[in-house]
């Protein structure tokens, strides 16, 4: 079995940020081969740019013992690359954290980035799916995460948090996601 975990950042972040590092080494600890992707200027991210980077990546390395994690504009873009292949995939594991499919009030910059994004919630597939919100996150509204869990018919995962699981939150690890990774293997 070749376990494999992807870890897609999202906005102003790389893989070195937040709560990322951290979960690549304690998922490889338990057998995965992680990759985190860098998408480029994520400070102005370009969609073409990260959908190129995502099928760099992920194009015929991703199968039924692969799990995704994505984080906030990472998610959309995760979203919208399966919606995007021309087969289904079926994946392990798909992890959206503080996800959203729709333009956010309080950061207008994506407004043209997140209109670039087709997403079909029928076309992702995956055996474990997971929405992950903070109880209050106020870049990405919790009403935003429920409405991609109710396209993709699942409930969000509610952790107690003001905040949008950052490091200077005091996210540089993420203990609960972890607990969820771990028990899809048991």
């Amino acid at each position: 079995m070749n376990k494999q975990l992807f870890i897609v950042h999202g906005y102003q972040a790389t893989p070195k940020d937040h709560w990322f590092q951290w979960l690549a080494k304690e998922m490889h600890k338990e057998g995965y081969q992680t990759t985190s992707i860098p998408l480029p200027h994520s400070d102005q991210p370009n969609y073409e740019e990260w959908q190129n980077t995502l099928h760099h990546y992920l194009d015929g390395h991703i199968d039924d013992d692969t799990i995704i994690v994505a984080h906030s504009l990472g998610v959309i873009s995760v979203l919208s690359y399966l919606t995007s292949l021309p087969y289904p995939i079926r994946l392990k594991g798909l992890f959206l954290v503080a996800g959203f499919n729709e333009p956010l009030p309080h950061i207008p910059q994506l407004d043209t980035f997140i209109h670039r994004c087709d997403v079909r919630y029928n076309k992702v597939q995956a055996q474990y799916m997971y929405t992950i919100a903070a109880s209050e996150d106020p870049a990405v509204p919790l009403a935003a995460t429920n409405r991609v869990s109710h396209g993709l018919n699942i409930s969000t995962t509610i952790v107690q948090h003001q905040g949008h699981f950052l490091a200077r939150e005091g996210f540089t690890s993420f203990e609960a996601l972890k607990g969820l990774l771990l028990n899809i293997d048991q």
